[in-house]
């Protein structure tokens, strides 16, 4: 018996929400005279609070000598400062019962505590201490950099992280954002002391800096605390936001052995953050975004192609990508490239009505939620204030996700497709030709 063909019903329509107990989530920007950026969000429904430190300044912003110092340093910070060894450091957040880490991006580099409320101004000291003096010890980096040669070691023999990582270079090719976040061996090998301590001297300054903390605490004295702590930081000249890296659109293909699947991965440009907030991701949440989404649902549901397959968008100030993985064995890989190529040549002829109420919806319940978590409030702050200048405002973002219409989803969609993908095999039958295939495939369609 066949089985009956689905038709999708119209997706419910995005209820309207009372944010009245959000209103004092509004973000509270303070700037400082030498520059830096104070955030304050406070929740006061929540016991809960975290405190970040965020710094304009990633892996895009090094020189290739220098590739990976950006990272190195994030490594760094905790191992010691003026006053306190690296297990004091440690023992400092557990003492608290916080949680403390750190991340580097293309982009930005970050530093955060997630704790309770009543330990802010604790949180905020041992940021501070972290960041504003870290003693970078000699044997402490020659022990990080192994550890860190590690790290780079795992990634390549991670077939799905080998493959983002090659797919940065054939999206963006020689240009700082095609390198990997954390280095190559031979840079990651040749980093000095020196390095490390120039790099927080260009880029740890004052307008590259917003101290932020948002959940339940004491706006005021939060304020106050910061800028005490903060106020004697260099500034520099006023920063000026890097150029739209161009897009390359290359080929990669990597093989490795005792791997038996095919990871494929493929992007094209699309609007950064700069450009429309949250158009990328709705483009990408409409096409591979869940069970249902076209790509999802006809690759994996109806024809069985790949386990594992979605779409994502890798965005910025000024960048942006919407991203296809898929991992499948490599007799599928022709019928998976075929299927690909027909559902975007379908997206951008047109855009079903319930596909864009069901990706608004999944994208519009993301924004709230995220908007109740406090860490994630801050970096989506950040995120805006960078990208914009403006503080991020839950209610303005909901209006510009509503107000994307379809024919601006599917202009998106047959922009994409204008430019070559860039497009990596990692594993089984991944070969230069094979890559080089799969792309003029898709380019035909």
């Amino acid at each position: 018996m066949a089985a009956a063909f689905f038709t999708c019903p119209p997706a419910l329509s995005f209820p309207s929400l009372d944010l009245s107990a959000n209103a004092s989530a509004s973000p509270q920007l303070h700037t400082l005279a030498n520059g830096l950026t104070l955030l304050a969000v406070p929740m006061p429904q929540v016991a809960s609070a975290s405190v970040a430190i965020f710094i304009r300044a990633g892996s895009r912003d090094e020189a290739p000598a220098q590739a990976g110092v950006s990272h190195f340093l994030e490594h760094m910070a905790f191992k010691g400062t003026h006053t306190r060894t690296v297990q004091a450091i440690n023992f400092a957040a557990e003492s608290l019962g916080a949680d403390m880490n750190a991340y580097t991006d293309k982009d930005a580099t970050c530093y955060y505590l997630e704790g309770l409320g009543a330990h802010t101004p604790q949180m905020l000291e041992l940021l501070a201490d972290i960041v504003l003096e870290s003693t970078f010890p000699a044997d402490e980096l020659e022990r990080e950099r192994e550890v860190i040669l590690q790290e780079c070691t795992e990634y390549d023999e991670d077939p799905q992280q080998l493959s983002y990582t090659l797919l940065d270079q054939a999206l963006w090719g020689e240009h700082p954002m095609g390198r990997p976040i954390i280095g190559i061996p031979a840079t990651i090998a040749a980093i000095s002391r020196d390095d490390v301590v120039d790099h927080v001297r260009k880029h740890y300054v004052a307008d590259r800096i917003v101290v932020a903390a948002a959940g339940n605490f004491d706006v005021d004295a939060f304020f106050s605390q910061a800028e005490k702590r903060f106020a004697h930081v260099p500034g520099a000249a006023r920063y000026s936001a890097p150029e739209t890296p161009g897009h390359v659109g290359q080929t990669k293909a990597k093989r490795l052995p005792g791997v038996s699947q095919t990871y494929i991965t493929i992007a094209w440009p699309i609007a950064s953050r700069g450009t429309h907030p949250h158009l990328a991701s709705l483009a990408a949440t409409l096409f591979g975004g869940g069970m249902s989404a076209p790509l999802v649902d006809a690759v994996r549901e109806r024809l069985g192609l790949a386990y594992s397959v979605g779409a994502t968008a890798d965005v910025g100030d000024v960048h942006g990508a919407l991203v296809v993985d898929a991992t499948t064995t490599p007799d599928k890989v022709p019928a998976f490239t075929q299927e690909l190529a027909r559902l975007l040549a379908a997206q951008a002829q047109t855009i079903a009505a319930s596909d864009l109420a069901r990706a608004r919806n999944q994208l519009l319940v993301s924004l709230v939620r995220s908007s109740e978590r406090p860490l994630r409030l801050l970096q989506r702050c950040v995120e805006h204030l960078w990208a914009s200048g403006a503080a991020f405002d839950l209610r303005a973002a909901i209006a510009s996700v509503q107000a994307i219409e379809a024919e601006t989803v599917r202009q998106a969609f047959e922009s994409l497709l204008a430019h070559p993908a860039a497009t990596v095999l990692v594993g089984a039958g991944a070969t230069a030709k094979a890559a080089r295939d799969f792309q003029a495939k898709l380019r035909v369609s």
